[in-house]
């Protein structure tokens, strides 16, 4: 084993630099906060490439709205505060499926979760016209929109450093670092009827 540390590679840590550096560089992601942002790691139960690599869970409803009613009840999000501030979303990475993607898919899924956030930043999801508000009519096309803004990002100062972790598969940071870790939820927030 080469192992570059003597402590696994964190792969929280890493995204969590990768995304502050995105969005201090991209000026279509400005107005994301990754301080009122928490990433998390999701087991991927099945191995290979092969389903979801990322998710992001807003932690508000529509609008930005905490209380709903719907269908005759009221819902209501948690407030969720990770240090010391309160936060508006959380994206969880499939771990190890996402990082067995290649680089440009991984950037591309980075800036996919980021994508969706509401240039509110109000806890809500970006909102498209018609059925499919998250994607628009067509997930391709969604995320045809983020390549000249990655091509962009990737000529920004520092973009090669933040990055270079993305150029591993698990297997590689396994080896290199003598593990894997990274940050997980024990409980998703989830409105509750009140």
């Amino acid at each position: 084993m080469n192992k570059e540390s003597n402590k696994p590679f964190d792969i929280t840590a890493a995204l969590e630099r990768l995304i502050r550096h995105i969005v201090d560089n991209c000026p279509e992601l400005a107005h994301v906060d990754a301080a009122r942002m928490i990433i998390a790691c999701m087991c991927a139960r099945a191995p290979g490439t092969q389903g979801v690599y990322a998710s992001i869970q807003p932690l508000r409803f529509k609008d930005g709205m905490r209380t709903i009613r719907k269908h005759g009840r009221t819902w209501t999000m948690p407030e969720v505060k990770f240090r010391g501030k309160e936060i508006l979303y959380i994206i969880y990475f499939a771990v190890p499926r996402f990082l067995e993607i290649s680089f440009q898919e991984k950037l591309t899924t980075i800036f996919h979760e980021l994508y969706h956030i509401n240039p509110e930043f109000n806890g809500d999801l970006r909102r498209f016209p018609g059925r499919n508000y998250a994607h628009g009519h067509s997930r391709k096309a969604y995320n045809e929109r983020l390549q000249p803004i990655i091509s962009r990002y990737l000529q920004s100062p520092g973009a090669e450093d933040v990055t270079a972790f993305l150029h591993l598969r698990f297997k590689d940071l396994e080896e290199r670092y003598g593990g894997v870790s990274g940050n997980r939820l024990k409980r998703n927030p989830k409105p509750t009827a009140v």
